[in-house]
């Protein structure tokens, strides 16, 4: 995979396609989607998985690295790579989707925010240890009601050198299946994607996920740095006044993959329709399709696992010649179903509209 160079200046690359087949917006710091044809599999390819970061990527060697446990916890600690390998290890399926997917389907762009396609999402097999074994190896003091996560990615050309650094709950059941994943469909995780060891926070958008994870430390109250509060946060209005919510779990969503946009297809000729659906909150029970003349149930296939995207078909014979807008909408077991419009939000995050995908009938 191509990789940034170190540059703390972004550079635009106008959403071209790379050598590998990513579509990079941004070559410093590296930003790239997933080709589309990419998503079709069940587990997206680890070379074609959209990469997101906010500083250079860093370069650690694997036997200098540590993973500092420390603050309110009774017994401070520094894992080595190979002792977090001699660990019982856990592996899940899940899938990470940017929490800016989707800003193109807003009329207005988002100032100083990456305007994504659809691709910034995909699905993978993760390993590693689960986060709940080390902090209970650290032993966690009763004082210990948050966690702080720190990556070592840095913006060192900063007035203000800066990382990427993240919260969550110390709740231990409320994250049981969070895990500090060394692996990513069955290789070691690459640069691009955290290497040596990124968390991984099932259900949540991307910003949860910390990559070339450094630092895990116990406290008291609750983050408050820029990533936490200034972004990564709803900001929208409600009957007259500012609301200000954090971004968390991934909002019910489908995705058109097969055919694509502007697509020539024949009357009277079957074609199999296909795509992915996911939710953070509960499982995706219903995924329907409009092809013109309304909705209509697809075929859904479960995932592997809770936290994974399902996979849904629908066979299709288009009757009528000229330009056909086909449509897509979940509805998971908790009763969301996708809204026809995007979620107005300042930083347009969580954009789950419903997907329309125009083809051509000959």
């Amino acid at each position: 995979m191509r990789t940034a160079a170190p540059s703390s200046r972004p550079r635009s690359a106008g959403a071209l396609p790379s050598p590998d087949g990513l579509v990079v917006l941004v070559e410093e710091p590296l930003n790239a989607e997933s080709p589309r044809e990419a998503l079709a599999s069940a587990v997206t390819p680890t070379d074609r998985f959209f990469v997101r970061t906010h500083f250079p990527i860093p370069r650690i060697a694997p036997s200098a690295w540590r993973l500092v446990i420390g603050g309110a916890v009774g017994r401070p600690r520094r894992w080595s790579l190979e002792e977090l390998r001699s660990l019982p290890q856990r592996e899940l399926a899940a899938t990470l989707e940017c929490a800016g997917n989707g800003r193109r389907r807003y009329a207005r762009p988002a100032p100083g925010e990456l305007r994504w396609g659809d691709h910034a999402v995909g699905s993978a097999v993760w390993r590693g240890v689960p986060l709940a074994t080390l902090l209970e190896e650290s032993g966690l003091s009763d004082e210990a009601r948050h966690l702080v996560f720190t990556g070592a990615d840095l913006d060192a050309a900063s007035e203000e050198p800066r990382r990427f650094v993240r919260g969550l709950t110390a709740d231990l059941e409320e994250h049981r299946d969070v895990l500090v994943a060394l692996e990513m469909n069955g290789r070691p995780l690459s640069p691009e994607h955290g290497a040596p060891a990124r968390l991984v926070v099932p259900g949540w958008y991307g910003m949860a996920w910390v990559k070339w994870l450094e630092g895990v430390t116990a406290g008291p109250t609750a983050h408050r740095g820029h990533f936490q509060t200034s972004r990564y946060v709803y900001r929208y209005r409600r009957a007259g006044r500012s609301v200000t919510e954090p971004v968390r779990r991934l909002r019910v969503k489908s995705l058109i993959v097969t055919p694509a946009p502007g697509a020539d297809l024949a009357r009277g000729t079957p074609v199999r329709l296909r795509g992915k659906a996911w939710s953070g909150t509960d499982p995706v029970v219903r995924v329907e399709v409009d092809v013109g003349d309304g909705w209509q149930a697809a075929r859904l296939l479960p995932g592997h696992g809770p936290y994974d995207w399902s996979s849904w078909e629908l066979e299709w014979s288009p009757r009528r010649r000229g330009r056909t807008v086909l449509r897509a909408r979940a509805t998971d077991a908790g009763g969301e179903t996708q809204p026809a419009e995007p979620f107005a939000n300042e930083f347009q995050y969580g954009c789950n509209a419903i997907q329309q995908v125009p083809v051509e009938v000959a």
